[in-house]
């Protein structure tokens, strides 16, 4: 039985938590089972950007992130789920999110989907949306679709059809698309772990993503991977150029 975690961004059980156990059970017909980790119950401090898990792989910071963070990886997906707070994710969610940046130097997620859920009785649904599958990206997990629901909608429970994508690519990551901007990111985190070494640059040479286009084998349109090759190449030109020059 696969299992998902889903990650709640909210106190209440209210509107975001609803459309979660709608998801739940939409999972369990599939022999899908569903964690929610609801990130308020959790010791979670705010990061402190001393950068030590970019460079040791070890968090300075004594609490639950790091158990937290061990239950996600181990879920074959995973949802992000958070009402809308003044535009964003509520605060809770962010700091766990600051909390994995090592996940965007190294990503842990290749190949595994993610679906994004927010919901908000005023504005703010698309850009946060936005925001959550930029996070996806940066983890350098699939995004697998986006539920939202706004005030005149928001009791709607989600439907098969909204998860079909998740669930499609929870099978068959190899037939995922990345969009242009997915793989420029995979093209700036490339010549960033390049150009930092250390840890990254090991950790990119072992998962042999120095010689690719995208972080494992899936469908990536031609075209797209000229440019975002050429935006690499011309990237780690640069970078090279700077380091011989700091160097001289």
């Amino acid at each position: 039985m696969k299992k998902i975690v889903a990650l709640l961004g909210t106190k209440r059980k209210i509107n975001t938590y609803k459309l979660l156990l709608n998801i739940k059970d939409l999972l369990a017909d599939h022999d899908i089972e569903l964690e929610i980790i609801e990130l308020y119950n959790y010791d979670i401090k705010d990061c402190i950007g001393c950068e030590t898990c970019i460079l040791t792989g070890k968090c300075v910071l004594q609490d639950d992130t790091a158990s937290i963070m061990d239950r996600v990886l181990k879920a074959d997906g995973i949802i992000l789920a958070s009402p809308v707070y003044l535009q964003q994710v509520s605060g809770k969610m962010k700091t766990f999110f600051d909390r994995t940046c090592s996940w965007y130097h190294r990503p842990v997620f290749t190949a595994k989907p993610v679906l994004c859920v927010a919901t908000t009785k005023g504005s703010g649904l698309k850009a946060t949306l936005t925001y959550l599958e930029n996070i996806t990206s940066q983890w350098g997990a699939i995004s697998a679709g986006s539920i939202g629901r706004k005030i005149y909608n928001i009791q709607n429970p989600v439907t098969l059809k909204e998860i079909s994508k998740f669930l499609f690519l929870l099978n068959t990551p190899q037939n995922y698309s990345p969009s242009l901007n997915e793989l420029i990111g995979f093209e700036v985190q490339k010549s960033l772990a390049a150009y930092l070494g250390g840890l990254d640059a090991e950790y990119w040479q072992k998962m042999n993503w120095m010689t690719r286009s995208y972080f494992y084998p899936c469908k990536i349109n031609p075209v797209k991977r000229i440019i975002s090759g050429l935006i690499g190449y011309s990237m780690r030109k640069s970078m090279a150029k700077k380091s011989l020059n700091r160097m001289s």
